[in-house]
């Protein structure tokens, strides 16, 4: 991408949030005009409707909790399932196999004991097998941040 691409794409996307940011001014998101949206308003409402802090705060903090760790659970969960695994076995030139491998039992010859083994698309048959992990991007990590300061700002400063 040439720097004058890189130029009209960022110029086009300042141009659609400003699009997306005149309606939600004038009806009144950000608080200097009165409009339906108007965090006074909803906040009238939403004790109308008997919702106090804690309810705010045990739903923000549930928020930050599921956002913190949701990365956590789901490897763990694949780590379990055996899923997101790939062959460990090293060619002549050191490099891995990388095939996806499945994960069984076998009895060991020797012992007679059930043991797991991991068998790849290329039949290799190995005891390990290397997990790729999910990170956290840059969304996740703003999310969390996001619902970090909604937490501090219902608990702190109202």
């Amino acid at each position: 991408m040439s720097f004058v691409q890189k130029r009209l794409f960022r110029m086009f996307a300042t141009m659609l949030v400003m699009i997306l940011c005149f309606p939600l001014y004038y009806l009144g998101l950000f608080g200097s005009v009165e409009g339906p949206l108007n965090p006074e308003r909803i906040g009238d409402s939403l004790a109308g409707m008997g919702v106090t802090k804690t309810h705010s705060l045990v739903f923000f903090l549930s928020f930050l909790i599921i956002a913190v760790t949701w990365n956590w659970i789901y490897n763990i969960v694949s780590l379990i399932l055996g899923h997101r695994l790939t062959c460990n076995k090293k060619d002549e030139e050191g490099k891995a196999c990388g095939a996806r491998v499945e994960r069984r039992k076998a009895v060991q010859k020797k012992t007679g004991q059930k043991v797991t083994e991991y068998v790849c698309a290329n039949g290799h048959k190995r005891p390990d097998a290397h997990f790729h992990p999910v990170q956290k991007g840059r969304f996740s990590h703003t999310l969390w941040l996001i619902a970090l300061t909604f937490c501090v700002v219902v608990f702190f400063l109202s």
